[in-house]
């Protein structure tokens, strides 16, 4: 007999990517097991229990069935949608530049409290009005380092540093400059 594991964990959704005609690949970093890749099966469809959760930027407790490849997400229970983000360019922009570098520079699924903390807080400050987001910004990239063993040489910038680790330039850095 075959038995399921299912487990729980709370997490915050940092990319979608379609998969097949129905399914979705989720990219969470998640509070029990760092960054994860989970699949949403048939969520495209309308009439999906799930559609309207998995949306980027969502703040869950996530309920997982672990399969021999990616963990399948069956339930969710929303805690923070961050409406005011989803609202405004600006922190949106600010959002997925967050979720980049954590998705370029996070590469296994290792548990970390310290960047756990630091991504759910960006997030509840992206989701105030602020005048102060290229501060957020640096205060960011300098944290994120700092807490994967990096540092910052004096004669460069975080960015340079970021996108030396990563290999490749970052994409919604371009976005950025033009908000």
């Amino acid at each position: 007999m075959n038995k399921l594991l299912i487990y729980k964990t709370e997490g915050i959704i940092l990319k979608l990517a379609d998969l097949g005609q129905l399914d979705r690949l989720l990219t969470i970093y998640t509070l029990g097991y760092g960054k994860i890749l989970a699949r949403a099966i048939s969520v495209r469809k309308k009439e999906s229990k799930l559609r309207g959760y998995l949306e980027p930027f969502t703040h869950a407790r996530f309920l997982l069935a672990k399969s021999r490849t990616i963990d399948i997400i069956t339930d969710i229970e929303p805690l923070d949608n961050f409406s005011y983000l989803h609202s405004n360019l600006e922190s949106l922009a600010y959002a997925y530049y967050f979720s980049e570098l954590i998705d370029k520079l996070v590469v296994a699924p290792e548990r970390d409290e310290n960047l756990w903390r630091l991504i759910l807080r960006a997030l509840e400050v992206l989701n105030q009005k602020r005048d102060d987001l290229p501060k957020i910004k640096t205060a960011f990239e300098q944290k994120l380092l700092e807490f994967l063993g990096h540092g910052v040489p004096p004669n460069k910038k975080a960015l340079e540093v970021i996108q030396g680790l990563a290999g490749e330039r970052i994409k919604s850095e371009e976005f950025l400059k033009r908000i």
